[in-house]
């Protein structure tokens, strides 16, 4: 069995059949300046790859879901920042010393306008055989990333491999504006639901050519509807226009023989009945901060839903060791019986000490092994 087989046999094993491999999977997402940091830590070549380096398992990757192939065109550009158009229409400024861009403006003003938004075709070849600078990909970050189809083929034969899309409104917040949506779901909310089918379909294309190019094992789909105290607007309206949605992809990822994770930020518990409705495998990344604990989470909902993520990131860049190290045993609790994949409960950040980090990766690895101990 080659390495890639082993990783995507535990990742199954423990995500989607809710039993015990050898040890718990691993993986994790990394802010640029972390991984700058890290490498300067430990003296490593700029070319090191953190998966690699720690025998992860699971890498995702992704084309340009841009909804205009061109991404990132630049407006304005100086030794701090750049100004740039992204595929989304919205105007992104990054500060090149802060860890995330800042949206200046949105194109679309209205409602009316947002119906009449057009997407490229989803199987344009620039998507997945071009070089990368799309906002998904490059949100902390104003570098280019090698293509798709480049990155799949160097990683194939290494991890358990996840591409990835955006369900409805991930999507439509970037094109619309946060404050415009909500305002949208207001008043308007036929025309928000009848655009949510459109971006359905526009990442039902994404996902499907993904699929015949890569060896998947799931999809992650992107989906921040809510906040650490709630959801960002009344779960009756995300039953109503967004669930469809999720539904739909959800469905045809699995008619491919692949798994789902639902990466959703924030306190979403209002939906989480609806989330296993829908088809959704495992949840992601279970924010310390919003009460997702995924002990709890597992107690209550462990035998239909798997879970990824849930390890403070506030420990983890302001916490001593200790503290750390208490966190990941007790967070391991979820692991028992298999259906948890431990992780930072969003990504790893600049201010996380890569020494605190490196412990942690040994920790899991030592921790992790069936039976666990904890």
């Amino acid at each position: 069995m080659s390495k890639a087989e082993q990783k995507i046999k535990r990742v199954l094993t423990a995500l989607q059949d809710h039993k015990e491999p050898d040890r718990v999977p691993l993986t994790d997402f990394y802010w640029s300046g972390f991984l700058s940091n890290w490498k300067k830590a430990f003296n490593l070549p700029e070319e090191t790859d953190i998966y690699e380096y720690y025998d992860l398992d699971v890498k995702v990757i992704s084309p340009n879901m841009d909804p205009k192939v061109e991404s990132c065109v630049i407006l304005e550009k100086t030794p701090d920042y750049v100004v740039f158009k992204s595929g989304f229409g919205c105007t992104v400024k990054k500060m090149f010393d802060a860890p995330m861009p800042m949206f200046l403006d949105f194109s679309v003003k209205s409602a009316e306008e947002l119906l009449n938004f057009t997407f490229d075709d989803p199987r344009d070849d620039r998507r997945y055989f071009e070089k990368r600078c799309d906002i998904i990909n490059c949100g902390d970050s104003f570098g280019t990333l090698p293509s798709f189809a480049e990155d799949i083929e160097r990683n194939k034969d290494k991890f358990c491999l996840f591409g990835s899309i955006c369900e409805p409104y991930e999507t439509m917040w970037r094109i619309r504006g946060t404050e415009g949506l909500l305002l949208d779901l207001a008043m308007h909310p036929e025309k928000i639901k009848a655009f949510a089918q459109k971006v359905t379909d526009f990442m039902l294309g994404i996902a499907e050519r993904e699929i015949e190019l890569a060896p998947l094992t799931g999809m992650v789909i992107w989906g921040d509807v809510a906040y650490d105290k709630g959801m960002f607007f009344s779960p009756k309206l995300w039953r109503e226009i967004f669930f469809p949605c999720v539904k739909r992809l959800c469905d045809f990822i699995h008619s491919k023989g692949l798994i789902t994770i639902y990466h959703g930020c924030g306190r979403s518990l209002e939906i989480f009945e609806d989330l296993i409705e829908a088809g959704v495998d495992v949840y992601n990344p279970l924010e310390a901060k919003a009460g997702m604990d995924p002990v709890m989470l597992k107690k209550r909902y462990g035998d239909r839903i798997s879970f990824f993520g849930g390890i403070d990131t506030r420990l983890l860049g302001e916490g001593n060791w200790e503290e750390v190290e208490k966190e990941v045993l007790y967070k391991l609790q979820a692991a028992k019986g298999g259906g948890y994949m431990p992780a930072s409960d969003h990504s790893v950040a600049s201010n996380v000490d890569p020494v605190i980090y490196d412990k942690l990766i040994g920790l899991l690895k030592d921790k992790g092994r069936y039976p666990l101990s904890v």
